[in-house]
């Protein structure tokens, strides 16, 4: 009896849904792509796909399209292949991303320019920047029925988006649930509204939970996977990873007048084999540069990871500058490995792609202290790795940093002294910490300094490494 009511209950929603004025709406998302341009003919693919299926089909983008590959990053016209290839793909909008001020406020005006699809911000004031003033939200229409979009970037404790200080000069920016509940009118006059954000999945469930009226969150910054979304009230919260390594495929049911479905689905597209011939014919030409393949060492066994990758920079860093300690933060360390074997430009490039300079400074052992514990308690995690000393982590139950140890390499407890330091500018810049911004900017950058420490080494080994030690 159970199964004969279930079927009518089927049967009758099939009927409802498809005998009254019903619209359907996909919208097509990617975010945090990072320059990563080798999948975007399986993504052209899909899109094609999808859209000869169903009308209706939107192709949005939640932010960080730019930094992470050297051949778009290092384009005589910095950005423009992943704006090329987007135009190709026939984005309809972005939200803007912190890396896409990356290039500087000039060029990123450029890249906007060029692009067939507007890039939208509703928590920044640009009134008296270079860069030019976005619109805060865009409105589609399909079938009489009018989708708002509004845009968000995330902003630190510092008020500033996750970008180098240098290039966000004259630029304000807004919390984004105070600046969002300014659109709560538009949920009157926008059939479907969604908030198109680079704020991260946790930021993105604050959101959907204060603030009711947005139909959908779709997400970027934090790099998150929601293979079905997650529903938060009233709120459909989806995110799509990161890298083009996954599409999102949202899915809006408008029957009589309101919003009955919204659900989501997640297509693999690393693992995928279709593609569009065009738009492969123009990756594989953006990707010959002979350049970036001139092998510079090699390594003797995989460089894996956060401890062993920030090793070899912070190596290369104390080695080029003649500091006694260096850092380097987590953030900034942009691969996951570098595999046994030769090591090319193109891998230091994508492991360092910021531009990164470095400031030197002297630091006491209690300085150096504060730094360490301004970047866990920012980050609820360690954010640092080191050369010239190990340090241990010592935590609380409940995960909250209760004392750190400074170590020479043979153990000895380093417990006074002034030492000279070196970390990344954006480290000096951004972190609230004014014994940093007095530092000297030697104006090396990262990546030259890390490709001329592996040349003068030729030979690199950093298998077992790890300085930072985590006691619970």
């Amino acid at each position: 009896m159970k199964k004969i009511i279930v079927t009518f209950q089927i049967i009758f929603f099939v009927f409802f849904v498809y005998a009254s004025d019903t619209t359907r709406i996909i919208i097509l998302h990617t975010n945090d792509t990072h320059a990563k341009i080798d999948n975007m003919a399986k993504i052209a693919f899909q899109i094609e796909k999808i859209k000869q299926q169903y009308s209706n089909v939107f192709v949005f983008s939640a932010g960080d399209i730019f930094t992470g590959n050297p051949i778009v990053d290092k384009f005589k016209d910095h950005g423009y292949p992943m704006i090329d290839l987007m135009n190709d793909l026939q984005y309809d909008v972005s939200c803007l991303g912190n890396h896409e001020f990356d290039y500087g406020q000039g060029i990123l005006n450029q890249r906007i320019s060029q692009a067939n699809f507007p890039f939208i911000c509703a928590n920044i004031d640009a009134s008296t920047a270079e860069f030019n003033q976005p619109k805060p939200f865009v409105k589609f229409t399909v079938d009489n029925l009018t989708i708002g979009i509004v845009g968000f970037i995330q902003i630190d404790d510092n008020g500033y988006p996750a970008s180098n200080p240098l290039h966000l000069d004259n630029l304000k920016f807004t919390d984004a649930v105070k600046t969002a509940n300014e659109y709560k009118k538009y949920s009157d006059s926008a059939d479907v509204l969604i908030a198109l954000s680079h704020l991260g999945y946790k930021a993105d469930v604050k959101l959907a939970k204060k603030l009711t009226f947005f139909d959908v969150i779709i997400g970027g910054h934090s790099h998150t996977l929601l293979p079905e979304g997650h529903k938060i009230k009233q709120t459909l919260v989806v995110q799509a990873g990161s890298y083009n390594e996954m599409l999102g495929v949202l899915t809006i049911l408008y029957v009589d007048g309101k919003v009955v479905s919204v659900t989501d689905s997640i297509i693999d597209i690393e693992n995928s084999t279709e593609i569009n011939p065009d738009v492969q014919t123009k990756i594989d030409n953006y990707n010959i540069n002979p350049y970036f393949e001139t092998v510079i060492g090699y390594a003797d066994f995989e460089i894996l990871g956060d401890d062993q990758l920030g090793a070899l920079m912070t190596d290369a860093m104390r080695d080029t500058l003649s500091v006694d300690i260096a850092f380097q933060n987590i953030g900034g360390i942009r691969i996951h490995t570098i595999p046994q074997g030769d090591i090319t430009i193109k891998q230091i490039l994508e492991l360092s792609p910021f531009g990164n300079t470095f400031f030197v400074m002297d630091l006491t052992v209690s300085q150096i202290k504060k730094l360490i514990e301004y970047t866990y308690k920012f980050h609820n995690s360690n954010e640092l790795q080191v050369s010239g000393v190990n340090i241990k982590l010592f935590l609380k139950p409940n995960g909250k940093l209760k004392k750190i140890k400074i170590e020479n390499y043979n153990g000895t407890e380093i417990t006074e002294g002034t030492f000279s330091v070196a970390v990344n500018n954006y480290m000096a810049l951004s972190y609230s910490l004014s014994f940093l911004k007095n530092g000297t900017d030697t104006g090396i950058i990262d990546a030259g300094c890390t490709m001329a420490y592996i040349k003068k080494q030729k030979k690199i080994n950093y298998s077992g490494v790890k300085r930072v030690i985590i006691v619970e």
